[in-house]
């Protein structure tokens, strides 16, 4: 078994790969963008026998040389592992073997300091001077937006291939008035190999794709394109992924045809490929660490041999003999030259130390991360201010004293433009939420906030947890309009705050300047700042029981609903104090009220209720009758076919369900909506005569949310 490192750790999908062994369980693609059903793929690692120091080939047909990955960096001229020594391998490699292609993986074009001053143009002059064959799209190299994307594509003198990343005017690759293509077909010593490539399906939520790039479903995109390279002559297919190495699994197990696949968003590198069913993977991680070449014997139509080679940097560029490439060389050496003349400047000093780490933006209140949200308020004139932890990283921290150009531009390296919207109170309050709902996995879409001030409790149900808010000092008013300012990606939806998408728009980015000039004026003016943690963001360790004073007892989840629901103004206090009154027996007409606000129903919606007599208490099987058809108001209503019926199975009483009824109780259980009441033996029942409390009505009203 070979080993596997991260060079980079990128949220789950990483986690997931750390996990790898023979047989791998991952989480297959969705339609809808949610998770599959799992599946298991089993990827046999090829092992050692194929080293190429001791498994030569009779003849060597063509050659693979892998993968790119470079995030806009050019790497340290004065260390082994730069640009310049990467291309002068894969070079040196083409010159003893004629019949190779070097095949990039995407996320070269950004984001870096040298990147954002020269907006990706720096990766593309070096990638033309080192006589890159292809690459394709990775979610960074939207990062300074889509037509500058597309401006960099046509300045290529490679093409960028793409079987995914779709122009949704069109429905033709992205960028392919720039000279993109779904796929090409390149023939090598008498073979014609097909590439084409994959970006990762969470692109737009993490990226600036714009409102007219999207990402088709990578198995669905592949099932596609295959046939379709086939009939162009493809004898030997090539995907160039920047999937996460568990989803690029996912699609060699389920589609055929697809011989090779290079790359790997989430940055693992493994010693040697791996092969699931006839395609062969190899995952190299990314950046100058490692290099890998594949060497193919192709003999009446198919591979009849191969052996492989991963090149580190460290040990290889160390070798006598070596050298960079010259022309990559003097593209790095221009461009650094151009850089430390541009960015030494001064603009202004601190007085107090910044840490600027990745990790802290995604955690808590920064010092930082209140200097970037401040200088976003003044310059926009809104009330309050929020960006996403995300887009502030340097992975340093900037001391007591002057600060250059270069710093603004390392803490900000993304080309994220600052918008100002008019938002209500409530848009607010579920940003807060969608801030602090993936703390745990250290997501960057953890808010620094300016204006606002908020308490939230992170072992609370993500979407209940913001406890308090405060605008400006006053208290939140969630029916009120506040002007907001945000940087696009964020009003864009990016990082999952979709509440801000459609929001009026007050200052748009086509207006509004980049991020990092917005921020580096602010201390230019200011001449001498301390910004400092002032408390905008608290960490309470509460659970909220003290706002309802006969809460004590219930269930953690029950508190939660009875919670969120006061808190939307969906349902609250039975008398209007103190108290829920959770066991208090729900009525027909009370619960459709509740509903109606919950799913923001037209009084036509929900005709069926008009036909209960409102003022009697309400049955389970009501309840369920009236939830059953909500969801199909809301298009969430599933088919009831022979799996669904299977979710009656567990319940003890489902033989005397009344059969005009049975449709609607399989379509709450399947969802999950109704989970059935258990008896001392623990036995599960449905109990349909049962009378709804208010706590089981705010209990399931609650699980329709999440649903939502």
């Amino acid at each position: 078994m070979k080993n596997a490192s991260s060079i980079r750790k990128k949220g789950l999908a990483t986690v997931l790969s750390g996990f790898l062994l023979l047989s791998v369980p991952v989480t297959g693609f969705a339609h809808d963008g949610g998770a599959a059903d799992s599946s298991s793929v089993k990827s046999e690692f090829v092992g050692p026998a194929f080293e190429k120091s001791t498994h030569a080939l009779s003849q060597v047909t063509f050659t693979i040389i892998h993968d790119t990955h470079f995030h806009g960096n050019f790497g340290n001229p004065k260390e082994p592992n730069n640009i310049a020594n990467y291309f002068g391998i894969a070079n040196k490699i083409k010159a003893e073997k004629p019949n190779s292609l070097f095949i990039g993986n995407g996320d070269d074009l950004g984001t870096s300091v040298i990147s954002s001053t020269f907006q990706g143009q720096p990766i593309v002059d070096a990638f033309n001077a080192g006589k890159l064959d292809v690459d394709t799209f990775g979610n960074h190299d939207f990062d300074m937006g889509p037509d500058q994307l597309s401006k960099l594509v046509k300045a290529s003198e490679f093409p960028w291939v793409s079987a995914n990343a779709v122009d949704k005017r069109t429905g033709d690759v992205f960028a392919g008035e720039s000279g993109a293509k779904r796929f090409i077909i390149k023939e090598v010593n008498g073979v014609k190999i097909g590439i084409t490539g994959l970006i990762n399906e969470e692109a737009p939520q993490i990226t600036s794709m714009g409102p007219n790039a999207i990402v088709l479903n990578p198995v669905e995109a592949m099932k596609k394109i295959v046939p379709e390279m086939k009939a162009a002559g493809a004898q030997f297919i090539i995907v160039s992924s920047h999937l996460a190495s568990p989803d690029a699994r996912i699609v060699a197990e389920k589609v055929d045809g697809i011989d090779l696949i290079v790359g790997d968003h989430a940055a693992f590198a493994f010693d040697s490929p791996e092969k699931i069913h006839n395609t062969l993977l190899w995952f190299i991680g990314d950046e100058f660490t490692y290099l890998g070449e594949m060497n193919f014997n192709f003999q009446n139509g198919k591979v009849a041999d191969f052996n492989y080679h991963r090149y580190a940097l460290k040990t290889d560029v160390a070798k006598e003999g070596y050298q960079p490439d010259p022309n990559v060389k003097a593209v790095m050496d221009g461009y650094n030259s151009k850089l430390s003349k541009e960015l030494e400047v001064q603009i202004g000093s601190t007085q107090t130390e910044l840490d600027v780490m990745k990790s802290s933006q995604r955690k808590a209140e920064t010092a930082i991360g209140n200097l970037v949200a401040d200088a976003m308020k003044d310059y926009t004139k809104a009330d309050v201010a929020l960006i996403n932890g995300g887009g502030i990283r340097a992975e340093r921290i900037f001391p007591a004293g002057p600060l250059t150009k270069k710093d603004i531009l390392d803490a900000m390296p993304f080309t994220n433009y600052v918008e100002k919207l008019d938002i209500t109170g409530d848009q607010l309050y579920q940003a807060l939420e969608n801030g602090v709902s993936q703390i745990e996995s250290g997501a960057g879409r953890f808010p620094q906030v300016s204006g606002i001030q908020f308490v939230y409790n992170p072992k609370l149900t993500p979407g209940a947890r913001v406890l308090d808010v405060k605008v400006n000092g006053q208290a939140l008013d969630r029916k009120a309009h506040y002007s907001i300012s945000v940087v696009d990606f964020v009003a864009e939806g990016g990082d999952g705050y979709d509440v801000f998408k459609g929001s009026k728009i007050l200052l748009d980015k086509n207006a509004g300047p980049v991020l990092s000039k917005v921020v580096g004026d602010y201390i230019q003016q200011k001449g001498t700042i301390a910004p400092k943690v002032e408390g905008r963001i608290q960490v309470s360790g509460d659970a909220p029981t003290n706002l309802y004073s006969d809460l004590n007892g219930q269930s953690f989840e029950a508190v939660l609903a009875e919670m969120d629901l006061q808190n939307k103004g969906i349902l609250g206090s039975a008398d209007g104090g103190k108290q829920f009154q959770p066991e208090k027996e729900m009525l027909v007409g009370e619960f459709t009220q509740v509903l109606r606000k919950a799913l923001n129903l037209k009084p036509s919606d929900l005709q069926e209720a008009d036909k209960l007599d409102a003022n009697a208490k309400l049955t389970r099987e009501q309840m369920t009758m009236l939830l059953s058809k909500a969801l199909k108001v809301i298009n969430k209503q599933p088919t009831v076919n022979s799996e669904a019926l299977k979710s009656l199975d567990a319940f003890a009483d489902k033989e005397a369900l009344n059969n005009n009824a049975k449709s609607d109780w399989v379509v709450v259980a399947y969802t999950g909506l109704i989970r059935g009441k258990a008896d001392s033996k623990g036995r599960a029942y449905l109990s349909p005569a049962d009378i709804v409390t208010r706590v089981q009505a705010a209990i399931v009203i609650e699980r329709l949310l999440q649903l939502k």
